[in-house]
């Protein structure tokens, strides 16, 4: 039974970072409104010229792995830094649209856990 909620998770996880890692990269999604703080953050991101493309090849890099069930440890660690980073986002500077974000990194911190023997040599203690 934990292996089919995991599994169904994994996919999950892969559909909704591939579909919003497509819509980044292809410029298709309309701008977000956001509160000014958070549209400063965001402008600021945009205009670097290359935050937004390097978080949106994130996302569909890992939101492919995740569906062809490959080096999916290795993709969850790698885009956990993005998960924390986008939940802080919204807690702290647009509250209002926090629910799609804490699914987001909730889905990451239970695959994470998930595959949790594939990360006990990287934890054990050195002598």
């Amino acid at each position: 039974m934990k292996k089919k909620i995991r599994m169904i998770a994994r996919i999950v996880f892969g559909i909704l970072l591939l579909g919003a890692g497509l819509t980044g990269l292809l410029g298709s999604m309309p701008p977000m409104q956001y509160p000014e703080p958070a549209n400063k953050f965001m402008i600021a991101l945009v205009d670097t010229g290359y935050m937004i493309v390097i978080i949106s090849s994130l996302k569909v890099l890992v939101g492919v792995s995740m569906l062809i069930n490959r080096f999916v440890p290795l993709a969850l660690v790698v885009f956990m830094s993005i998960s924390v980073n986008m939940v802080l986002f919204h807690a702290f500077l647009d509250i209002k649209s926090i629910l799609p974000t804490l699914v987001i990194g909730f889905l990451n911190v239970y695959l994470l856990f998930g595959y949790i023997e594939s990360y006990k040599p990287l934890l054990k203690a050195k002598n």
